[in-house]
């Protein structure tokens, strides 16, 4: 939950860093990779198609491509 007093600049690198996520898992879905985090001290591959990243938006996310 961001404040309302949260600076602007900090509500665009937290929108940057969700699309960052959203990108991770589409890439992860398209190719059939798994997802690799460091959680409780250990690395860990998770799958991109468990109920864990549901949340994420189905369509490719947009690029800054120019």
């Amino acid at each position: 939950m961001i404040r309302e007093d949260t600076p602007e600049i900090v509500k665009q690198a937290n929108a940057a860093m969700a699309l960052a996520a959203d990108d991770v898992v589409f890439r992860a879905r398209r190719h059939n990779t798994p997802i690799v985090v460091w959680r409780d001290g250990k690395v860990v591959k998770l799958d991109p198609f468990s109920p864990e990243f549901d949340d994420v938006r189905e369509e490719q996310p947009p690029t800054n491509e120019k």
